[in-house]
C-alpha cells in the first residue's frame, strides 16, 4: 500500500503550467524515471521563460536577497545525456572536470546517507535537467543549496554513486550564495529530476521522516491533492492537510508543511 504524506499548504505561488515532461531514467538505483520541464509566463502580451523555482522562491522573501540562479549549458546536458543514456562513461573515468551549476543535497533515505550535487539545465526553455553527484570523503564547510557554485574535481565510475558516476575530491568555488527555507528537507533548491528523487524517497520511506518539515513545489491534481509540476506518474502523488481551500487543479504551488 502506496504511503502517503500529509503537508499543510502554507502558501501558493501561481505560475501559468505549459510544461510537459518527458521520461528519462536517470535514477537507475531505484527505479524512478527523470523529468524535463518548460514552464512559461506572459504578463506583457510576450513569453518569458523563466524557472519556476527561481520565480517561487525569490517570491517567497525568504531568500537572502539574491535572485535564485540557474545555468543553462547545452554542452554538460550532452554529456549527461551520452553516459546515461548512449553509455559512454567510459570516456570520461578518471579524467579532471569542471562544473558550474546549482548546488543541491539530497537525503538517500535508502543508504542513509546525504548525497551532493551541481546541477542546471540543458537551454532557455529549462527543458532536461543535468545533475553530477559529488563525493565527499570527508564533509566540512559545503555551500548553502541553492548556491551558485564552480566544482573541480574528478570523474569517477562507482556503484556506490546513485547513478554509477560521481565527482571524487570536489572543490568548490561559491559565487553566488543563497539562504534556502528553515526546513529539514528542502527540494525548492532542486532540478526537477533531484526533487522527484527525494519525493520517492519521503513517500517511500514515510515512517523514519514523519515529523520532518518539508518545502516542495507541485502542481494541483484535486482538492485533496498533489503531484510532481512537470511529470505525471503515480508514483508522485502527495496528499495534502490544509485548513483553507486548495488552488485550482493544473495551478502550480509551492508547499511547505510537515510530514
Amino acid at each position: 500500500m502506496k504511503k502517503i504524506i500529509a503537508l499543510i499548504l502554507a502558501f501558493v505561488i501561481a505560475a501559468a503550467f505549459a510544461g510537459c515532461a518527458s521520461k528519462a531514467d536517470t535514477n537507475k538505483a531505484d527505479g524512478t524515471e527523470g523529468d524535463t520541464a518548460s514552464t512559461s509566463a506572459s504578463s506583457d502580451g510576450g513569453s518569458a521563460e523563466y524557472t519556476t523555482q527561481a520565480a517561487a522562491y525569490k517570491s517567497s522573501g525568504k531568500s537572502s536577497g539574491k535572485s535564485f540562479e540557474t545555468v543553462l549549458d547545452t554542452n554538460e546536458y550532452a554529456m549527461y545525456y551520452n553516459i546515461f543514456y548512449n553509455d559512454q562513461g567510459g570516456e570520461y573515468d578518471g579524467k579532471p572536470v569542471f562544473k558550474k551549476g546549482t548546488f543541491a543535497t539530497l537525503y538517500d533515505e535508502y543508504s542513509g546517507i546525504t548525497r551532493y550535487y551541481v546541477w542546471g539545465y540543458n537551454d532557455q526553455t529549462k527543458c532536461c535537467d543535468w545533475q553530477w553527484e559529488l563525493k565527499y570523503d570527508e564533509v566540512n564547510d559545503i555551500p548553502a543549496n541553492g548556491s551558485l557554485v564552480e566544482v573541480t574535481g574528478t570523474f569517477t565510475k562507482d556503484e556506490n554513486a546513485l547513478d554509477g558516476y560521481w565527482i571524487t575530491e570536489p572543490k568548490i568555488k561559491v559565487k553566488s550564495e543563497y539562504t534556502p527555507a528553515d526546513v529539514d528537507i528542502d527540494m525548492s533548491t532542486m532540478s526537477a529530476t533531484l526533487e522527484r528523487v527525494q519525493a520517492f524517497y519521503i513517500i517511500n520511506k514515510y515512517d523514519s521522516l514523519e515529523g520532518k518539515t518539508v518545502r516542495m513545489y507541485a502542481r494541483v491534481l484535486s482538492d485533496t491533492q498533489v503531484q510532481h509540476p512537470y511529470y505525471n506518474g503515480t508514483d508522485f502523488v502527495v496528499d495534502v492537510e490544509t485548513d483553507g481551500k486548495m488552488p485550482a487543479i493544473g495551478m502550480m504551488v509551492m508547499i511547505e508543511g510537515t510530514v
